[in-house]
């Protein structure tokens, strides 16, 4: 998978739980979805740090 595909599937995931969030019918609900925006906002952001580290080892040989 490349940079591009994880980045779509980061904002594809992001937007499922952004709905979840604007359909949910208590506060609870509302929480988990939260919470997974946040899970799948943190494995992203992991991701780019990765890649830039991948980057700045190359670079730098």
């Amino acid at each position: 998978m490349d940079k591009h595909e994880l980045i779509e599937i980061i904002v594809k995931e992001i937007t499922e739980e952004a709905v979840n969030f604007k359909n949910a019918e208590n506060p609870s609900e509302e929480l988990e979805a939260l919470k997974d925006m946040l899970d799948v906002l943190m494995r992203g952001t992991t991701q780019v740090v990765e890649k830039i580290d991948q980057y700045n080892d190359r670079r730098y040989r």
